[in-house]
């Protein structure tokens, strides 16, 4: 089995493939988009990818490309992230580079330390310790021991904020675990038809069957304004009958996409 993720190495998808995966081959990529379309292509791979931060919510493109394509959600690891500044010197910082979702993470402390530094966001975050290598007014924000290892000088660490976590999803066509528990079900809902009350037909039969719903959220279709298609996350199993009679009810006032079982 070969596993993807998003790369290069050094980053926090390749910490968590690593973590997840400790003896398989991992394989790096760009962007999502291209990890799933080697999914699609090969059902003997499995990809790691960002599905969730605790503090800036759901990866929207990993999402949208699990509702678009035939990639299913079947497992997810938690991975505590700690990001770190580093750079060449310690003065003259012009601006900080990072991926945005690391630079989003750090926002507090860089609008104490530089509200009036440049940020730079870059395809990930070893991509701008290279850049911090080449430039010794620009910092990097990256793991610390990346910036240790590439010859860095680490100008502050624990940039994050408090119980900074991210939810990593193991995605791929097969399922890699046919005999581990699930017990959670993600959805994407789009509504057959837009009219008052629509939210509330979407989310009765999870309260008719009992359903413990831990996520919604909505996100623009594409084709016109206001048509939305809902992302939900819930406590179940497609193997059981409350969600069986839940899937059969929304059936009757949306299209239905399983994302994923885990």
């Amino acid at each position: 089995m070969t596993v993807w993720t998003l790369g290069p190495e050094g980053t926090f998808s390749s910490e968590a493939a690593q973590e997840i995966f400790p003896d398989a081959h991992i394989e790096y990529t760009g962007s999502f988009e291209r990890l799933f379309q080697i999914l699609e292509e090969s059902e003997d791979s499995v990809g790691v990818i960002p599905i969730e931060n605790s503090l800036h919510g759901s990866v929207h493109e990993a999402f949208d490309l699990l509702y678009h394509t035939d990639i299913s959600l079947w497992k997810t690891h938690d991975l505590r992230i700690r990001h770190a500044l580093g750079a060449m010197q310690t003065d003259d910082i012009m601006r900080i580079a990072s991926h945005p979702q690391a630079l989003a993470q750090c926002r507090d402390y860089l609008a104490k330390n530089f509200m009036q530094t440049e940020r730079f966001p870059v395809s990930s975050t070893t991509y701008a310790i290279g850049l911090a290598m080449q430039d010794p007014t620009t910092a990097a924000i990256a793991r610390e021991d990346s910036i240790i290892a590439r010859g860095l000088k680490v100008l502050d660490t624990n940039l994050e904020g408090e119980n900074n976590t991210t939810r990593f999803g193991i995605v791929s066509k097969k399922d890699p675990y046919p005999d581990y528990k699930k017990t959670k079900v993600s959805l994407a809902l789009h509504p057959h038809k837009d009219h008052p009350g629509v939210l509330l037909s979407l989310i009765s039969p999870f309260k008719e069957n009992d359903l413990n719903m831990s996520k919604i959220e909505s996100r623009p279709v594409g084709s016109k304004i206001g048509d939305y298609v809902f992302f939900i996350d819930f406590e179940g199993n497609t193997d059981e009958k409350s969600t069986q009679q839940t899937l059969s009810s929304l059936e009757s006032v949306a299209d239905v996409t399983l994302l994923g079982v885990w």
